[in-house]
């Protein structure tokens, strides 16, 4: 018996035992599949250092700019400013050794050796809070001196 499609140019689709429609897959998928799977395992590899070694938050030297050639180092990251998180909310504390603790414990998970451009306001009480403690904001950029 012969099956007419209602739409001219259509054809039904043959066909196919159960078993058979599914070990077909469409090739984009395992494409997208096998991307999706590198992009996990490429991942878990971003936050290691370059140099393998862990380098402690009391390692992490604070430089003063002009005391640096351009070329001795690279910046790892600028920290508090690269991120998206900025926007919504921006770590303060108490004081500018606790800020600068911070960025020294950042800078060295991110395996960066030393600090530069290093700078803390003082931004009063924070706002919507009962804390009678100043709000001080820290940040600066994060670097491996060769």
């Amino acid at each position: 018996m012969k099956t007419r499609c209602k739409v001219p140019g259509l054809l039904p689709a043959p066909v196919r035992a159960a078993g058979e429609a599914a070990a077909r897959t469409h090739p984009g998928m395992r494409i997208s599949a096998m991307v999706v799977a590198a992009a996990f395992l490429l991942s878990g590899c971003a936050g290691a250092s370059r140099n393998g070694a862990q380098t402690r938050s009391a390692d992490v030297r604070v430089y003063d700019p002009a005391r640096l050639v351009q070329g001795q180092y690279e910046v790892v990251r600028r920290l508090w400013v690269d991120t998206w998180r900025t926007a919504v909310r921006v770590p303060s504390h108490p004081s500018e050794a606790a800020g600068i603790a911070a960025l020294r414990t950042e800078a060295a998970r991110l395996g960066a050796n030393g600090l530069i451009n290093v700078d803390c306001l003082d931004q009063g009480r924070p706002m919507w809070s009962w804390s009678r403690e100043p709000a001080i904001i820290c940040y600066g950029n994060a670097i491996r001196v060769f």
